[in-house]
């Protein structure tokens, strides 16, 4: 039982590293080492969240679930 939640664990926290450095690669560019604000001033920001955002966002709550769920399963 310890071992499967770990590994749960382990999976869930691998995919949020992914998707956390994928949503960083897509606003990488040259005008990010100058504070890259000027993206959004014409138009605006984009309302809500895209797919992978919607994804980090449940892998997130998912991670702190299983996190509580590991403490609890390993201290028995």
């Amino acid at each position: 039982m310890k071992a499967l939640v770990l590994a749960i664990h382990t999976l869930i926290g691998l995919g949020l590293i992914f998707m956390a450095l994928n949503q960083m690669s897509k606003n990488v560019e040259l005008g990010g080492a100058f504070g890259s604000g000027a993206l959004y001033t014409h138009f605006g920001r984009p309302k809500g969240l895209d797919t992978g955002g919607k994804i980090t966002a449940w892998l997130t709550v998912a991670f702190f679930v299983s996190s509580i769920l590991t403490a609890y399963v390993i201290s028995l």
